[in-house]
């Protein structure tokens, strides 16, 4: 029996724990002032030990499999304070219940067929979710929508795998499997389905998991100083010295209930300074993996707008006059501010919003999949694409039906059907505890 706090460990109004595993009704029941009789209903009951009371919690019982994790289950709803949480964790513990490790609920989930592999590993995507979009795109997969494509693909592979593995058995019998079953033309359509799939999603890594802006540009031009009045606190070191920010230095912000990641760089320069040249690097790495570039310059850097603009080629980018203070621009900018005085704080955050949101809706995107799914996906493709090559050129048709076992092989990897056997380790210990 496991258990676990499935809310953040902090002062709160509630706190929930989360308990599953054969007995574990019976087990918790023993700590009521009073027996929950029923299943799937909320009752109020006092937690109680050694005669003293822990708290007064609101406490659901679950049925296996009619739970989350297909076994026995319970859910408590306590106060959350830090010391009922403490105290409701020993009485756990002394009836003989273990912490769970990250994921676990989820694993169990997976193990007993309540999700398919990749129905759990869209659980984590939802929960680290940072905008609507990607909260939407998650619930998808989570809702099996994905999961359903792949076994209807799958099911259409093994069917034609019976007409090729019977133009094989059978080849003496005068009769066209291949033709007859129509298998080029339905293989070209499973590619074209695979391929849109493919193109319709968005890989998920832990770069994409915040909208990240990034502060770019030339030494000394006040980046840390807008990035710090963005904050409204002071993240970052200023300083009138070039090549103070040696490193990426982040942080985050809310703006119309978006969660967007603010990242200060170091100054592009050429140095011969180590750390320096190791920072600029790391600025140019950080440009590529931005949701949004805000390229920061004044009147002493006008005149690298144009090289900027070639580093960043087609990446999503604004160009941000600073220092308007000291000095108007001599040209066009798409905003203009002063990061001492405040001016155009509040344009440039509706600005980056507006940008953001903007190149999140044109995505047009369907799922979220992680870098495994398309590995899966990009190698389903390529035994698609040399079976075939083979029934279009009537060549090697034995080897053909490997080709689409192989296909289908993928498939079953990426619903969790077979899978290696660290591959649930790594799934599952991105969880948080509690799920």
């Amino acid at each position: 029996m496991i258990f676990a706090l499935a809310t953040p460990i902090a002062q709160s109004a509630i706190g929930v724990f989360r308990l599953s595993g054969a007995g574990c009704c019976e087990k918790f029941n023993s700590a009521l002032s009073k027996p929950v009789s029923d299943y799937r209903k909320v009752f109020l009951r006092d937690v109680v030990w050694d005669g003293a009371l822990i708290d007064r919690c609101s406490v659901v019982f679950y049925s296996a499999p009619n739970s989350y994790t297909g076994e026995d289950s319970v859910e408590v709803f306590c106060h959350g304070g830090l010391s009922v949480i403490k105290s409701l964790t020993g009485v756990f513990l002394r009836l003989g219940f273990r912490e769970a490790d990250p994921g676990e609920f989820s694993r169990v989930a997976f193990e007993n067929g309540k999700l398919s592999l990749n129905e759990a590993e869209a659980i984590v995507d939802l929960i680290h979710s940072e905008d609507e979009n990607r909260g939407l795109l998650s619930l998808e997969a989570v809702a099996g929508k994905l999961s359903d494509i792949i076994t209807t693909l799958g099911d259409e592979v093994d069917a034609l795998r019976v007409f090729i593995e019977g133009s094989i058995d059978f080849s003496d019998e005068g009769y066209d499997f291949i033709s007859e079953g129509s298998v080029e033309e339905r293989l070209v359509d499973i590619r074209s389905s695979l391929l849109g799939l493919i193109d319709s999603s968005l890989v998920s890594t832990k770069k994409l998991t915040k909208n990240m802006v990034l502060f770019f540009g030339p030494p000394n031009t006040g980046k840390s100083s807008l990035f710090n009045r963005m904050l409204g606190f002071e993240r970052a070191l200023v300083s009138n010295v070039p090549g103070t920010t040696r490193d990426l230095i982040d942080s985050e912000i809310f703006y119309n209930s978006v969660n967007m990641g603010l990242v200060d760089s170091a100054g592009v320069r050429k140095t011969d300074d180590v750390i320096e040249a190791k920072g600029v690097a790391r600025s140019e790495d950080q440009a590529h993996d931005s949701a949004l570039v805000l390229v920061v310059l004044d009147h002493l850097t006008e005149g690298l707008a144009k090289d900027f603009a070639s580093i960043l080629d087609k990446k999503n980018h604004l160009f941000v006059f600073n220092k308007s203070d000291e000095r108007a621009p001599a040209q066009t900018y798409d905003c203009v501010v002063s990061a001492k005085s405040g001016e155009g704080i509040q344009e440039l955050k509706k600005m980056i919003f507006d940008s953001i949101q903007k190149n999140n809706a044109g995505s047009k995107k369907t799922f979220i999949i992680r870098e495994r799914h398309l590995v899966l996906f990009k190698s389903a493709l390529s035994s698609l694409d040399a079976c075939i090559d083979k029934i279009s050129n009537e060549n090697d048709v034995d080897v053909a039906a490997e080709d689409l076992r192989m296909v289908r092989s993928s498939f079953d990897e990426f619903l969790g059907v077979k899978y290696p056997d660290e591959l649930l380790g790594d799934i599952f210990n991105d969880f948080c505890i509690g799920k």
